[in-house]
């Protein structure tokens, strides 16, 4: 008679803890081989898209892009404030609250830095040579006080040649604050540029005035350039406070500077200077500068080192 017999085997309780013990280190260790790979992924195949936003203020179109990590909702409502402190700089009068007596202090000091070639309170300047009239213009700039928080004397201001790059530049700060190092930022033809996404430099074209035709193209990082070229549209740039006139000596101005707001004061002063005198002015700035007229191009010594080659 064949027997069989049923051998059983228990597990001891030290036994069934190490197996199960065993078990969750499987696991463990795949999540890690998992978050391992996903990192990676990240870092080096996953292609993030950029923040692209643009933004309507002061009759200019303002397009931000960003290559940083960014909270797009959160950084789109932030520009968005920042601008619009500013939609209404034009009809200053009376009281005045912080931001906007930095920006009247900020105007009284590029008075002073541009040898009066840029005045905000050219404004009543402004509007007569719009409409075609003469005007005689002296300006006020040593009228504008600020007491107890509200403007001394009534005067035409009128920032619409330097009201972009100023709050733009308010933007940038708040970039470095949030430690937003990579964007390019465009303000009707005028670029600021921070640290590149790859390694590399940002293009930007130069354009021939009145043309889509690329006239250069320069290669920057954490620089700005501004352009400014004459148009059949009237442009507050165009106009002269110091004799009262428009201008129309170039076919366009184009600099490049460390910061948005000294390329934007540069570009608004050589519109209106001598080529002599804006190369002293622009190598003061530690800028460089390129002009344009009747074809002919002039520039600073170190404008090409910009150049694209």
């Amino acid at each position: 008679m064949l027997k069989c017999e049923v051998f059983c085997y228990t597990l001891s309780g030290d036994d069934m803890l190490k197996k199960i013990i065993d078990k969750r280190n499987y696991i463990i260790f795949f999540i890690i081989i998992v978050l391992i790979i996903w990192v990676v992924w990240s870092l080096f195949f996953h292609k993030r898209e950029p923040y692209v936003e643009t933004f309507n203020y002061y009759g200019e179109e303002i397009t931000f892009k960003v290559y940083d990590k960014v909270n797009h909702n959160k950084l789109t409502n932030d520009i968005n404030n920042i601008y619009k402190k500013y939609e209404n700089v034009n009809e200053l009068k009376g009281k005045v609250n912080e931001d906007e007596k930095s920006l009247i202090e900020y105007g009284k000091i590029l008075y002073y830095k541009t040898g009066g070639y840029v005045d905000v309170t050219s404004g009543e300047l402004i509007d007569k040579i719009k409409d075609d009239k003469e005007y005689s213009f002296e300006s006020d700039i040593e009228k504008v006080e600020i007491k107890d928080d509200k403007l001394v004397n009534d005067i035409n201001f009128n920032f619409d040649s330097i009201i972009g790059s100023y709050a733009t530049n308010e933007v940038l700060y708040y970039f470095k604050q949030n430690k937003i190092t990579k964007y390019i930022v465009s303000e009707n033809g005028d670029v600021a540029v921070g640290e590149h996404y790859s390694n590399d430099e940002y293009s930007i074209s130069i354009s021939k005035p009145n043309s889509d035709e690329v006239l250069e193209i320069v290669s920057l990082e954490n620089k700005a350039m501004a352009s400014r070229y004459t148009t059949s549209e009237f442009k507050s740039y165009m106009v002269n406070p110091k004799t009262s006139k428009k201008e129309s000596k170039y076919d366009g101005v184009v600099v490049i500077a460390n910061d948005n707001l000294t390329a934007n004061m540069l570009v608004n002063s050589l519109y209106l200077m001598d080529i002599e005198e804006g190369k002293e002015l622009v190598n003061d700035y530690h800028g460089e500068a390129l002009w344009v007229i009747d074809g002919d191009i002039v520039t600073t010594e170190g404008f090409n080192n910009y150049i694209k080659k």
